[in-house]
């Protein structure tokens, strides 16, 4: 079976990785097509990297100034598009027997799913998509608009999603999502997000033994909310002079960094690390803070808060999207309205203030972590999708070897 995602680092890459190997320990042959530079490399026999793919790092130009990234999403866009050329030869040479994309973020996703799908033989390969966000995030304007309002974006999603034989999601809500915006998909099932103990290195520092620190971690988006954040920590430095907020990972096209630096310059007591996070700099993140902050205003499954349940952290959340299936309100974190600073600075000092309740939190997280989110478990769930797909195709045999 061939996993396909084009960057190779970053949450959805890690993501990729974790299964591949835990598809690999079940007994399958699994490949990741990927971009140059990989950060991870395969643990596992059965499991093997090929950075084939002109892409490149996520993170390679963020903070540029915007003219020079302008020109840069130009040439970037001829890259995609040989990738999908390169991957799509590739694909017909090796003729393996599941091919599994990682969503969709450009109308060629959506196009070139189609014209494989048409032109494969007998059902094979069978096509899987594992939509991370099944609708397009508006990443480059700051323009008040979470979603991405374009009607060829739309119409190319669509058609992808029509075209592969089962899609797979990590939530009820995002279930729900796709299903309002294309009800004509076919099969749409759930598996939640494993987690992260490819970070884990050492033991994990209880909350309780912390200073009162808050994490953002991950790319600065507008719809995370981090404006929420910021005026939330003004009223917890009013209170608690010692806190402090750590706000790490790369700025998005949609985010005004020195209006963000006068912003936290402004209220003291903030941490600003913007730039892409190595994977070896994570853990000390999370083991340094005592509380990690998602105040996102839309959101599908969340990585940053599986890193937090690995890391045995309680999360403060929004109400929003499928972060409430993963923050248990007042079991492993704390759930407030959307856009609602007040509400937020509130939860965040009563886990600053009750370092033992922030603790209790965080060892409940790791728990309901490793109960339903182990990749075996995932792994296992994921495999019966492609099971189900393959018998529909007519291929009783199951899933054989990828050819070199």
């Amino acid at each position: 079976m061939t996993l396909v995602e084009f960057s190779p680092s970053g949450g959805l890459f890690q993501f990729a990785v974790q299964l591949g190997e835990a598809l690999a320990a079940r007994g399958h042959q699994v490949e990741l097509l990927t971009g140059p530079r990989p950060e991870l490399t395969s643990r596992h026999p059965g499991f093997r990297i090929v950075p084939c793919l002109p892409t490149w790092h996520a993170s390679e130009g963020a903070g540029d100034a915007r003219l020079k990234r302008r020109l840069r999403r130009v040439a970037r866009a001829g890259q995609y598009h040989l990738a999908w050329a390169v991957l799509l030869r590739r694909l017909a040479r090796t003729r393996p027997d599941v091919v599994q994309f990682s969503g969709a973020r450009f109308p060629v996703d959506g196009l070139a799913t189609a014209w494989l799908s048409r032109r494969r033989r007998q059902g094979s390969p069978v096509l899987v998509t594992l939509a991370h966000s099944p609708l397009p995030f508006n990443e480059q304007r700051a323009t008040g608009e979470v979603l991405r309002q374009n009607k060829v974006l739309h119409a190319s999603f669509g058609l992808g999603y029509r075209s592969v034989d089962s899609i797979i999601v990590l939530g009820e809500q995002s279930a729900a999502d796709l299903r309002a915006a294309w009800p004509e998909v076919g099969e749409v099932t759930v598996i939640p997000h494993g987690d992260e103990g490819v970070f884990l290195t050492d033991d994990v520092v209880p909350a309780a033994e912390t200073e009162p620190v808050v994490l953002f971690f991950g790319t600065m988006q507008a719809y995370k909310g981090l404006d929420v954040l910021l005026e939330a920590f003004r009223t917890v430095r009013a209170r608690r002079p010692d806190a402090r907020l750590v706000i790490a990972g790369a700025p998005s096209g949609d985010t005004d960094l020195d209006a963000l630096r006068r912003t936290a310059d402004g209220i003291g007591g903030v941490d600003l690390r913007a730039g892409y996070v190595p994977m070896d700099a994570v853990p000390e993140l999370f083991q340094q803070a005592r509380v990690v902050a998602a105040p996102y205003r839309y959101a599908n499954a969340s990585g940053v808060v599986e890193l937090a349940r690995t890391f045995s952290r309680p999360a403060v959340g929004t109400t929003v999207g499928d972060l409430p299936a993963v923050i248990d309100a007042e079991e492993t974190g704390i759930l407030v309205p959307p856009g609602d600073p007040a509400a937020f600075a509130a939860a965040l000092l009563r886990l600053l203030d009750r370092p033992a309740e922030a603790q209790r939190m965080g060892e409940a997280a790791r728990a309901r972590s490793a109960e339903g989110a182990s990749w075996a478990s995932v792994a296992e769930r994921t495999e019966a999708v492609y099971l189900r797909a393959l018998a529909a195709g007519g291929q009783a045999d199951g899933i054989g070897a990828v050819a070199p």
